[in-house]
């Protein structure tokens, strides 16, 4: 007899490549890791497995032990159904295995705490979605709630997504604590339910991020002063940078750390006062002009590229003729002159920067003018600004760890 080959027909031919697992569940605790990821699942830690049972997802533990005696001498005891909210594939009803423990008899129930919080429906990938979706691009609540339906297929209420914010805990966590010992100080106006209050900050210069901050309702300088000694405690202080503000003066000369004022707003209060005093007295021109240049000399010193060109326009300044008023006297005798060691600290050291300007963009970029307004709460401000300011940091490490060509 003569063999022939037969060619099966590709119409019979299922699309799909079947596995054990899906004859047999207990064996879809195999799949690959790109599988559970599909499912919202990706940090299911190795002791919990999901399973597929009956059309739903089902967890159970690979050794199951007792979390009063912590034996692993444990039986199946029935399952309970539990409503989880997932990335991707939405709400879902599954079962949750039961077991009962043969030494001391307590009945006790599969470990979720890897995927989701203790009386909690939504899942932990669900949680940091959301938590992305505000710190990266600020997103309010509804447009949250919004991107969830559209993206995810989740449908949460905009309730549940504040009290994921609030309940965020970030926290500033170096693994050194050590500090540059360079620093800037300044505080941020905030208002909460209608009240103006007061986020204090303390930037490092060398690590290019806020490293304390404490919200109060006063930024006079007692409280200035208590947030800056319990902020550098044990910590290197060799200088701080700040506006013109005389609480912050007071504060830092009580902790005897090099103090250095921003040029930036030196500029901007010497501008101020000379467009005041112009708008307020009628001036001959001569007597215009001779105040013009007072103020163009005052802007070289604050300009001059080292300590020797500073201190030489310095004394030109005291050698030249201008106007001798109370204006004058007040802006040369008792400022420029008894803190010119404050106005031009940065030429001596050049790790010490001479404007505010790193401190101020790091405000701008995490709570700008339209939400530092409308906080109701303690709580929602701080973790919303924490929250903003972890993406900071994460952003920071990568540019630092990056390396260009």
């Amino acid at each position: 007899m003569s063999s022939k080959n037969i060619k099966a027909p590709y119409e019979c031919m299922e699309l799909k490549e079947y596995k054990l697992s899906d004859f047999v569940p207990e064996f879809s605790e195999f799949r690959q890791f790109d599988d559970l990821s599909r499912f919202g699942c990706e940090n299911i830690e190795d002791n919990l497995i999901r399973l597929e049972k009956r059309g739903k997802i089902h967890f159970q533990n690979r050794v199951a032990i007792c979390p009063s005696c912590k034996s692993h001498h444990a039986v199946k005891n029935g399952v309970y159904e539990r409503k989880l909210i997932f990335l991707r594939i939405g709400e879902q009803i599954c079962t949750v295995q039961k077991y009962k423990c043969k030494k001391c008899g307590k009945v006790f129930y599969s470990d979720l705490s890897s995927i989701v919080y203790p009386n909690s429906n939504i899942t932990l990938p669900v949680i940091d979605c959301i938590e992305n979706l505000y710190q990266i691009y600020g997103a309010g609540l509804h447009k949250i709630r919004f991107d969830l339906k559209q993206q995810h297929n989740i449908e949460i209420s905009h309730q549940s997504i504040e009290n994921i914010l609030l309940n965020s805990n970030y926290e500033f966590n170096y693994e050194t604590r050590s500090y540059s010992g360079y620093y800037l100080f300044d505080s941020l106006w905030v208002k909460i339910n209608g009240e103006w209050n007061y986020i204090l900050a303390l930037f490092d210069v060398k690590l290019n991020t806020l490293v304390s901050i404490k919200l109060v309702d006063s930024e006079d300088s007692k409280t200035i002063y208590q947030f800056l000694n319990e902020s550098l405690r044990n910590q290197e202080k060799k200088s701080i940078g700040t506006d013109l503000k005389h609480e912050y003066r007071e504060a830092i000369d009580k902790l005897k750390v090099k103090h250095h004022f921003c040029k930036f707003h030196v500029k901007q209060a010497i501008n101020k006062r000379f467009k005041d005093y112009f708008d307020k007295n009628q001036l001959k021109e001569e007597e215009f002009e001779e105040l013009i240049d007072l103020k163009k000399h005052i802007f070289k010193i604050l300009d001059a590229e080292n300590l020797n060109d500073a201190k030489n326009l310095r004394k030109r300044l005291f050698e030249r003729k201008f106007p001798q008023n109370t204006f004058t006297i007040k802006i040369v005798d008792k400022f420029i002159i008894p803190y010119f060691q404050k106005l031009t600290n940065h030429l001596e050291n050049k790790n010490i920067p001479s404007t505010n300007n790193k401190i101020e963009n790091i405000f701008q970029k995490i709570f700008p003018k339209h939400i530092k307004r409308t906080m109701k709460i303690e709580q929602g401000l701080l973790s919303r600004f924490m929250l903003k300011l972890n993406y900071w940091n994460i952003k920071n490490e990568k540019e630092k760890n990056h390396t260009s060509f």
